[in-house]
């Protein structure tokens, strides 16, 4: 098996955190999504905490086909003393929707719709492995959820007992890195007025950036381009597309500074169109609105271990009815 992480040191990681926050899913049935590298842990996460049954879907994507992904997690499984896992290649699978009593808004069950959900139990929950002000309407029908009493909750990334949300700033320094940029003396800009941004900026002030400005102003943009390294593109909740000159010039900026690039966390943007006015760009890879254009798990397994499993924990909160605490973010009941 082709790979970049240790396996014993994974497990180590997953029960380190699923002793901390207490994870225990006896007798429950869990529904999650397998995938290649370190997403083939989903469905091994539930089965350490002793779930009674885990159920995992998969498809080919553009990181490896269904096949890679089982192949992958069965030869980590083959590590474990645990039982076998339910695998599912499609987008559907309605006895495995019958028998879950948590499901997990994991990408390849998604759209969590009324087509899929009308075919739930009820008590069945859903806990996201994000926060709750993160909330995307095209990955669950949340009106079709409240009228059936299914409960919905983020997952409170920057928990004391967590800290997952601070791992941003190394993501985005490993970018800048990947990029070809050093950070150190480097005059940045980062776009982003949220809390995305406000980890950034501190990652790359503890490596001494000559100077940074954080803003969501073109015309701030436009005054500070001057020597300018890098435009760093992180503000989550912006729709607009970065390739529309109307909202965002970049041929205007490239008149002004010709040695800038471009690293793009979240947001649209067009790689091509890019490319073609000879801006350089990280990834190489078109980004989109409100989805990041590398998750946690490029940066390494603590952060995206941590995060699932106290996703998975927000999942038996839900299922005890125990919504009062900072860990679950409860949307709707």
């Amino acid at each position: 098996m082709n790979q970049r992480f240790n396996i014993n040191r994974a497990e180590n990681i997953i029960n380190q955190f699923s002793k901390t926050l207490d994870l225990s899913l006896v007798g429950y049935s869990i529904l999650t999504e397998v995938g290649t590298g370190l997403y083939s842990f989903m469905p091994i996460i539930p089965l350490m905490a002793g779930a009674k049954k885990v159920m995992a879907w998969t498809q080919d994507s553009i990181y490896g086909s269904a096949e890679s992904a089982i192949h992958q997690c069965r030869n980590i499984l083959a590590s474990t003393d645990n039982t076998e896992i339910d695998f599912h290649v499609g987008p559907l699978n309605v006895d495995h929707l019958k028998q879950a009593d948590v499901i997990t808004n994991s990408a390849f069950l998604r759209p969590l719709d009324k087509e899929k959900l009308k075919h739930t139990k009820c008590g069945v929950v859903i806990p996201l492995m994000y926060e709750k002000w993160e909330f995307r309407a095209s990955d669950i029908d949340i009106e079709y959820c409240r009228k059936r009493g299914i409960k919905v909750a983020g997952t409170n990334e920057r928990h004391p007992l967590l800290q997952i949300f601070q791992y941003v700033g190394p993501l985005a320094i490993k970018m800048v890195f990947e990029a070809g940029y050093e950070v150190y003396k480097n005059k940045i800009v980062i776009w982003s007025n949220d809390v995305f941004g406000d980890v950034i900026f501190n990652a790359f002030k503890s490596l001494n950036a000559r100077e940074i400005i954080k803003t969501t102003n073109f015309n701030d943009v436009r005054h500070s381009i001057g020597g300018v390294d890098f435009i760093f593109i992180a503000d989550y909740n912006e729709v607009r597309s970065y390739s529309d000159n109307s909202f965002f010039n970049l041929s205007e900026l490239k008149s002004i500074n010709q040695d800038f690039g471009v690293v793009h966390l979240y947001g649209s943007i067009d790689f091509e169109q890019v490319v073609n006015l000879n801006i350089p760009i990280f990834p190489r890879k078109n980004g989109f609105a409100r989805k990041m254009s590398f998750t946690l798990s490029h940066l390494g397994l603590v952060p995206f271990l941590g995060l699932q499993v106290g996703c998975f924990k927000v999942g038996e909160m839900l299922l005890s009815g125990n919504v009062d605490n900072d860990l679950s973010q409860l949307i709707c009941s």
